[in-house]
């Protein structure tokens, strides 16, 4: 069984070479099998033409069949050299032709339909138009010249059992032959078709995996890109920070110092120190407000404050903080007026509105002249309310707006050459994102500011949020 197995394949693929296209290869193995198979169905006639034939058979039907034996055999050689479009060339100007004359060297018929066959194979082998039309046209001259010889020939003589018997056996032949042919086209073409439809499914794989490995490749992409993005906030950040520490926080400790020692070394006496005790409080007053303003800074841009959203009566908050910077206010000759009407609710953080507020006022007060006015009011909405604070000082010009609300570290100096951070408008606005409001600022060169956040009403028919939020 494995013999035959091997005999079979190496039947199949001789002449194959891995420079043939797929459907070439298909074609090459039916054009082996039928060769094969036409080499056995002549190697049966040339046995039954010696041994068992009736005496009217002549020698020239053996030799017609020696023929057809040869021609095969000489096939197989040339398609053993891989010369593959010679074989169908010299098949199809040869095989028709000796089978042809080995119907007219035996009165009995069936051989004509493998005329008819190598008629059809002609569109199946053939590349070129004229080969195939020369093929089908030889073919059909040799079956029309057959057709008319057995008619103005009748086969009379060939009446015998024996010859009736090889008459049947030569269409049973044909028919077969033509079976084999049929079902090998049909079999390598339903062959093909399916290892085409492999290879789509395999590239519809191919493709959906490529797709999904350039999901997960952009994904990457995008997650590198945001931790870029971090790294970069987080480095400056870290400037930011080394920037405020080395120069403002540094000068005003270093202010401190200088008092400290000097008083120790004896060179202020207790009148000069108690002289200098206002100075004194307000560099604490700076260094416990920047260190404040640094640390909340700081936690928030490490996403590390927690938002606490909640009902607040804006009135309480503004008046603590009013009261705070009332004796700023009145050292420095500026009216601060606190107009929120009471029963002035929002959704917001208190500890969040606390430092929001410290910081605008703390600005307005900053930049505004002695004898001007800083006033803290609000306005209603339907959903939201204005918390503004307005001051009729220096104004803001459109440059510094831009620097202000832009990530890059700005600072100048107030009315009363006041230092200043550079983070608290920053704080401000970055608060404000965190409980949902608005930050707005309208300001003019010499005429004044207006810094305004917009924040949502708390409503009880609402499904607010009152759980901690972790920004």
């Amino acid at each position: 069984m494995i013999f035959l197995q091997n005999f079979v394949h190496k039947i199949k693929n001789i002449g194959y070479t891995d420079y043939l296209s797929d459907y070439e290869k298909k074609r090459l193995v039916i054009f082996n099998i039928l060769n094969f198979t036409g080499f056995c169905l002549a190697t049966i006639r040339t046995l039954y033409t010696l041994l068992l034939a009736p005496a009217w058979y002549n020698y020239w039907t053996v030799a017609s069949n020696f023929g057809l034996l040869s021609a095969f055999l000489v096939l197989f050689a040339v398609i053993h050299r891989h010369l593959y479009s010679t074989a169908t060339v010299v098949s199809f100007a040869t095989i028709p032709a000796l089978l042809a004359f080995s119907s007219l060297t035996t009165p009995d018929s069936g051989t004509e339909i493998y005329l008819i066959l190598y008629m059809m194979l002609a569109f199946f082998f053939l590349h070129k138009i004229r080969n195939i039309i020369f093929a089908f046209s030889y073919s059909l001259l040799l079956y029309v010249g057959l057709h008319f010889y057995f008619k103005n020939n009748p086969a009379g003589t060939a009446s015998s059992s024996m010859a009736i018997y090889y008459t049947s056996f030569n269409y049973l032949c044909s028919f077969l032959m033509i079976f084999i042919t049929m079902y090998l086209i049909k079999f390598q073409v339903w062959k093909y078709e399916r290892s085409i439809k492999a290879k789509k499914e395999l590239i519809r794989l191919s493709n959906k995996n490529i797709l999904f490995k350039t999901k997960q490749i952009e994904q990457q992409s995008a997650l590198l890109q945001k931790k870029n993005v971090e790294l970069t906030e987080l480095n400056n950040i870290k400037i930011k920070l080394f920037s405020i520490i080395s120069h403002d926080l540094r000068t005003s400790i270093y202010a401190l110092k200088n008092i400290m020692d000097a008083f120790a070394k004896g060179a202020f006496s207790k009148e000069d120190m108690l002289m200098s005790l206002p100075g004194v409080n307000a560099e604490v007053d700076k260094c416990v407000e920047l260190m404040d303003n640094l640390l909340s800074w700081a936690r928030n841009q490490l996403n590390e404050s927690k938002v606490t959203l909640q009902s607040l009566e804006l009135s309480n908050i503004t008046s603590n903080t009013y009261k705070l910077f009332s004796k700023k206010a009145a050292e420095k000759g500026i009216t601060l007026i606190n107009n929120i009407e009471p029963n002035t609710c929002a959704y917001a953080d208190a500890d969040m509105m606390k430092t929001i507020l410290r910081n605008l006022i703390g600005n307005a007060l900053k930049f505004t002249r002695a004898g001007g006015c800083v006033e803290i009011f609000s306005e209603k909405n339907n959903e939201t309310v204005n918390l503004m604070v307005k001051d009729d000082g220096v104004g803001i010009s459109e440059e510094a707006l831009t620097k202000i609300f832009s990530e890059k570290y700005y600072t100048t100096l107030g009315t009363g050459q006041e230092m200043g951070t550079g983070l608290g408008l920053m704080i401000c606005r970055d608060f404000i994102k965190s409980n949902n409001g608005k930050f707005t600022v309208s300001s003019k060169t010499g005429e004044g500011s207006c810094f305004t956040i917009t924040l949502p009403i708390y409503k009880k028919n609402l499904q607010m949020q009152e759980a901690s939020v972790d920004y």
